[in-house]
């Protein structure tokens, strides 16, 4: 469980640093890739000529996708868990790992999300500047990291619209 808690935290550290779109893993277009295709227009959230590079499966992610605003002010990851990608795991217990790793990383207790699905936990304050939404929804687990360097739109709500339109285009 501890080992579990650590590959979540230092997966989502090197996606708060970005990745290279070199070599094994690297990106693909939204149209290949389940978890870009739950966020849609990428623009809707981050503004015209926001970018997006979606990674593959790996390890027990069913699939990742990074967006980035043009200025580079606003930036966010969706990571998507699926019931085949977990290998035994439930979604309800990756949640409960990730949740556990969070409320390690933050003074500010983890709050309830409605409206997402069928469980959901935003943390604020995470290291980093990040908000982080986890929800479950079906077979389906989807973890949000958002930041913003923007004094018009905050990491939170930034989290919050992606969680939204994941949770909609979530089948």
């Amino acid at each position: 469980m501890k080992t579990a808690a650590i590959i979540v935290v230092a997966a989502l550290a090197l996606a708060a640093c970005g990745r290279s779109g070199g070599g094994h893993g690297g990106p693909t277009t939204a149209a290949d890739n389940a978890a870009c295709a739950l966020i849609g227009d990428g623009a809707q959230i981050f503004g015209a000529g926001a970018q997006h590079f979606g990674y593959p499966r790996l390890d027990t992610f069913a699939g990742s996708c990074e967006f980035n605003s043009a200025d580079g002010k606003r930036g966010g990851e969706i990571i998507l868990y699926t019931s085949e990608s977990l290998h035994g795991v439930t979604p309800q217990a990756q949640m409960q790992t990730i949740a556990a790793a969070w409320s390690h990383q933050t003074q500010t207790p983890l709050a309830a999300v409605n409206g997402l699905g069928d469980a959901a936990q935003i943390a604020i304050d995470l290291p980093g500047y990040q908000t982080q939404i986890a929800f479950r929804k079906g077979g389906s687990l989807v973890l949000i990291s958002a930041r913003s360097g923007e004094a018009s739109v905050t990491g939170e709500q930034l989290a919050r619209n992606m969680a939204a339109a994941a949770a909609a285009n979530l089948h």
